[in-house]
């Protein structure tokens, strides 16, 4: 019979949720690294089994275990559900006697025969109690103080693996992000580039690139200041992005120069989405006006070249040189007109 109460919620449980959200550790195959805590645990606890539990808006996840075979399972259900309002050790030596569990399926015999049962809370950032390190045993059993110490001293490695590896994640994407756009920026390009080349030695796609620099981006930049331009490179970024497909990657190299990587699929010869229909879309939507912060209204044109891989095979360096050169070939046609003069600014 499925357990009708439902455990209340901390009062921080919004962003107790966000907060293990960010940890990007949901819904990831079992992780051995944390596996390892769980081993820890049911050995210093001296119990058959131990998990890692994390507890999100619904559910909780067993995002490691010893034991025990990791399951999902609804948060009211969970024992643990109910641990995680607490920053103290839970602990009751036989969870069939004990007023809050005695009805709980992982109690009762519905999901499993939980007698001793032991849980720490796992708190990120010394705020928010994501989850429980958990020891347990299908036997009533007592656990010393000193037992309980150290499986909290595993529930804080547990949470200091968790934020370590939340801000190495960070940094890689700060490292491969353009701060002001939010596009990738030319180190992400690079490693891209080299993984599209090689599918198409597979024959699985041909990549080609769009190569596009503004013209008379300057004498905005000149007129109206630098919290202008950014504005206009901000914008200029999102009409990019809704030119393309969600596979295509929209790239800012720096300054007023930006880069689509394309690739086609072979299944596409009825329509075509390669770096010439690309080139056609990014023109159209650089065309607009763009208003500025103070209201202003500015247009803006754009070279645009690209380049589509040779068959026999190019290099990134190549495939990018080619772009460029087509850009230049490109703004070399175009001038005299197109660009932001006196006239497109108002």
């Amino acid at each position: 019979m499925t357990r009708e109460r439902a455990w209340p919620r901390p009062d921080d449980d919004h962003a107790r949720v966000a907060a293990l959200h960010e940890l990007g550790i949901l819904d990831r195959p079992h992780d051995a690294e944390l596996a390892g805590l769980t081993r820890l645990a049911s050995y210093v606890c001296g119990t058959p089994a131990a998990v890692l539990n994390l507890v999100d808006e619904e559910r909780q996840v067993q995002v490691a275990a010893h034991g025990f075979a990791p399951v999902e399972t609804s948060r009211d259900e969970a024992m643990c559900g109910y641990s995680i309002l607490s920053r103290e050790v839970t602990y009751t030596p036989d969870a069939s006697r004990d007023a809050v569990f005695a009805d709980n399926p992982f109690v009762t015999g519905e999901l499993a025969d939980v007698r001793l049962y032991a849980s720490a809370p796992v708190v990120v950032d010394d705020e928010h109690v994501v989850g429980t390190i958990c020891a347990f045993a299908s036997e009533p059993a007592q656990l010393e103080p000193e037992q309980l110490e150290r499986l909290r001293d595993l529930a804080d490695a547990a949470a200091r693996i968790l934020e370590l590896r939340r801000s190495t994640e960070r940094l890689a994407l700060a490292a491969t992000r353009d701060p002001l756009t939010g596009l990738p920026n030319r180190a992400h390009l690079d490693q891209a580039l080299p993984r599209a080349l090689a599918r198409q030695a597979r024959a699985l796609t041909r990549p080609g690139l769009v190569y596009l620099d503004l013209d008379g981006f300057k004498p905005v930049n000149d007129r109206y200041g630098h919290a202008a331009g950014d504005e206009v490179l901000r914008e200029v970024a999102r009409r990019l992005l809704t030119s393309v497909r969600a596979s295509d990657l929209v790239a800012r190299l720096g300054g007023d120069e930006f880069v689509v990587l394309v690739e086609e699929s072979p299944g596409e010869e009825h329509e075509p989405r390669g770096p010439e229909q690309v080139a056609e879309r990014v023109r159209a939507v650089l065309a607009g006006p763009f208003e500025l912060p103070g209201g202003e209204i500015v247009r803006l044109g754009a070279s645009v070249g690209h380049a589509t891989a040779d068959d026999g095979g190019d290099s990134p360096d190549a495939l990018l040189e080619r772009a460029d050169a087509a850009m230049y070939a490109d703004k070399a046609a175009r001038s005299g007109g197109g660009g932001a003069g006196p006239s497109d600014i108002g």
